[in-house]
């Protein structure tokens, strides 16, 4: 009888250390993602992926050629459609060339948002890629009004709109930063696509402390600044409070111009007349400048400048992904 428990005692021990092993050996989440478009066409959605290839040609290749399979899952489809091929591609100084032929003017318009949103996302990932313009049959990607595309990062593309209930939409925002001598406001657009429940107006604020695209032009926010909240009263006065960062000086850029980028920025919207800042709820502590910030401050057309049609736009580079956003190929 002895013998027997002690023997009952080995095997549950021989079982749990199995089991113990087998936890240790679970596959760990993977460093890289594809975005597939969803099955529902409601969005976008992120498979956990690992490359075989280490080199940035190479991972760029494999990346193009995953997207363009067929998925293994009912959730989503790959995505560039079959009628779309990859002619070739190209890396310049960061920037990626892909040049695409077939049918892709066949595909509606929020499908094809849908399609650039995915490849962009995948792409930007891969060290070395900071943005990602489309060629269709020679030719650069428009929109549906015929413009231009232009060259896309993640940041392009704001939030996901990857979940079920989100719908896409796309806007061009007016904002406004600093000049190169930060004395003036200069207007740069900016067309972003976004789900709807976000507001526009924090969408604003967002783009702002994510620094212009164009390279002359200066971030009028200070680095670092969090926006604790934002909202628009019936009567169009938008109250932003952020945090203590905001007060901190800017080398090179007036108090004057920070406070007119965040208030001539919103005031492009139709719904924002004036903007009350507050820092943590509370007045804020700036200095030098020639408005009172007790109260909401209207719109100031004097501080804009314009710059010269010569001026080329840069852009941003940074995206991520939360391990909520993952597909598990495997379910």
């Amino acid at each position: 009888m002895k013998k027997s428990k002690i023997a009952i005692s080995l095997l549950l021990s021989l079982v749990l250390a199995l089991g113990l092993v087998g936890c240790k050996g679970d596959k760990e989440k993977p460093d890289y993602a594809v975005y597939y478009i969803r099955t529902d066409k409601n969005g976008i959605a992120p498979v956990g992926y690992d490359f075989k290839s280490s080199d940035t040609d190479g991972m760029i290749s494999e990346a193009l050629n995953e997207l363009t399979e067929d998925v293994d899952d009912i959730k989503v489809v790959n995505t560039i459609p079959s009628g779309v091929k990859v002619k070739n591609w190209e890396l310049n100084d960061g920037s990626l060339g892909i040049y695409l032929v077939g049918d892709y003017e066949a595909l509606d318009v929020y499908t094809e948002i849908l399609v650039r949103a995915a490849i962009v996302k995948t792409l930007v990932q891969i060290d070395g890629v900071d943005s990602v313009s489309i060629y269709v049959n020679n030719a650069p990607l428009t929109d549906a009004n015929g413009e231009s595309v232009g060259p896309m990062t993640a940041d392009t593309f704001i939030e996901d709109f990857g979940q079920e209930t989100d719908a896409l939409l796309s806007t061009e925002l007016t904002l406004y930063f600093a000049s190169a001598d930060g004395m003036s406001t200069v207007a740069e657009t900016r067309e972003v696509y976004y789900s709807r429940n976000v507001t526009l107006d924090r969408i604003v604020i967002e783009q702002l402390l994510k620094g212009p695209d164009n390279d002359t032009l200066l971030s009028a926010l200070p680095s670092g600044t969090k926006l604790n909240s934002i909202t628009v009263s019936e009567d169009g006065v938008c109250i932003v409070n952020f945090d203590a960062a905001i007060e901190t000086s800017l080398t090179g850029v007036t108090e004057n111009v920070t406070i007119y980028s965040i208030v001539n920025s919103l005031t492009e919207l139709d719904n924002v007349k004036s903007v009350q800042i507050l820092v943590n709820g509370n007045t804020p502590h700036i200095s030098n400048v020639d408005v009172d910030l007790s109260s909401a401050i209207s719109r100031n057309e004097d501080i804009i400048s314009t710059l010269s049609d010569e001026e080329e736009p840069m852009f941003p580079e940074e995206q991520e992904f939360s391990d909520e956003e993952y597909i598990d190929m495997e379910e």
